[in-house]
């Protein structure tokens, strides 16, 4: 797997002291003018949120993040922290009618935006410009002085704040000082920070947006209309539910008649295992991995039913998603805790992933036992909780079965 590969470059007030990171991409290693950086995609949201996480590039400051007409058209700024960033523009973008009024529409939402590296200064005079935009960059290499000076004096009777960028000497530095500009970025500071680390495909980190956005209790029509801007991710869903796996009584038409029919938490799970599915199959050529959680998510099912004959609904979905994040590492090539923060999950799951505490924990130890075929270590489960080993060899027998349903159901998607 190709690394991914984020960069930062501190942004300084007129104290010296750090105000933001500007945020920076690349897919692969960058060797030269890295400060150009990459307008944020779908990939890099998915990589910023999920792989290394906005806490660990920013900390407490604000970041900037160059963007594109299409994501905010896409609304895949919504995925972002509006509290922490500054979304930034390009001059040319602007002259968009459609743009605009969405940009107005996420102002009043609170989000904050910027011009990113002026180069015409009529720029400030176009209609609504200034009511929206909080920040502008300037490329002082591009423009004389004076015509600086005339943006500064501008953006300051309107409250806009300028950043002034490309400072490579304490001679430029000086100057914008003195023509009153408020932020400052540039090598005279510092290069860019180059942070590395392994990319979440664009469609695995789509499916995980998914998720959170069912796991946070969003409505289902925001909903509907997030799996609806995921046209491939819904048609591949639709399609798996619809197989005879799962045997539904009546066809699923719509992601509406999903939920309604499924339930949430069932949505929610069947899409961490489609994306166990098209992860190890991309990985492998097949998909071994996806089985194993299908084996793993039975055996926590069947054995909390045995222990715990009286366990409800939510108790049964709490050990299958324990179950499934016992090996989600394994498809993100990342430590297991770092994973799981980015999933919000509650600390009784994580107690039970990592400390094996509660009951939770004690069932996907004894998982573990079966799946090693420990007989010592098995015939003290049965001892302890009383169960029969006929018991014990029923549920792995059915596990089986449903594994081997599941295979065929899977080979049907490819």
């Amino acid at each position: 797997m190709d690394a991914f590969y984020i960069a930062r470059q501190p942004i300084m007030d007129r104290h010296n002291r750090v105000f933001g990171y500007e945020i920076l991409f690349r897919g692969r290693k960058p060797e030269e003018d890295i400060d150009k950086g990459t307008v944020m995609t779908a990939t890099a949201v998915n990589n910023l949120l999920n792989v290394i996480g906005v806490e660990n590039v920013i900390g407490l400051h604000w970041g900037v993040i160059k963007i594109t007409p299409l994501f905010l058209k896409r609304k895949l700024i919504e995925a972002l922290p509006k509290e922490r960033l500054i979304f930034a523009l390009f001059e040319e973008d602007i002259d968009d009618p459609e743009l605009l009024e969405i940009l107005k529409e996420y102002k009043e939402q609170g989000y904050t935006f910027a011009i990113n590296d002026i180069h015409h200064p009529d720029i400030l005079k176009h209609p609504h410009v200034l009511e929206l935009f909080d920040y502008i960059k300037i490329d002082h290499e591009a423009l004389d002085e004076a015509t600086i000076a005339d943006l500064i004096k501008t953006a300051k009777e309107h409250g806009i704040k300028t950043i002034c960028s490309k400072i490579e000497t304490r001679k430029a530095h000086q100057n914008m000082m003195d023509l009153g500009c408020d932020y400052f970025q540039g090598f005279f500071y510092r290069e860019p920070e180059i942070m590395e680390d392994y990319p979440i495909r664009a469609e695995t980190g789509s499916i995980l947006l998914l998720w959170n956005l069912i796991r946070n209790d969003a409505s289902t029509d925001e909903l509907v209309e997030a799996f609806e801007r995921e046209h491939a991710i819904t048609l591949q869903l639709l399609r798996f539910i619809n197989s005879p796996f799962f045997s539904l009584r009546q066809t699923v038409t719509s992601i509406r008649h999903l939920i309604t029919l499924l339930g949430r938490n069932q949505l929610s799970q069947w899409l961490l295992v489609m994306l166990f599915a098209k992860e190890s199959q991309r990985e492998n050529g097949n998909h071994p991995l996806v089985l194993m959680v299908i084996n793993r998510t039975e055996l926590m099912v069947g054995l909390l039913k045995l222990i715990e004959p009286n366990a409800g609904k939510s108790e049964q979905e709490t050990a299958y998603l324990v179950g499934m994040l016992s090996l989600i590492h394994l498809i993100f090539h990342r430590p297991p805790r770092e994973i799981l923060h980015h999933l919000h999950v509650s600390e009784e799951i994580e107690d039970a992933l990592f400390e094996a505490n509660g009951l939770y924990g004690q069932l996907l130890k004894m998982v573990r036992i079966i799946e090693n075929n420990d007989i010592a270590k098995l015939n003290q489960i049965v001892q302890k909780y009383q169960l029969s080993p006929d018991a014990i060899n029923r549920l792995s027998l059915e596990a089986m079965k449903k594994v081997n349903a599941f295979d065929e159901a899977l080979k049907m998607m490819q």
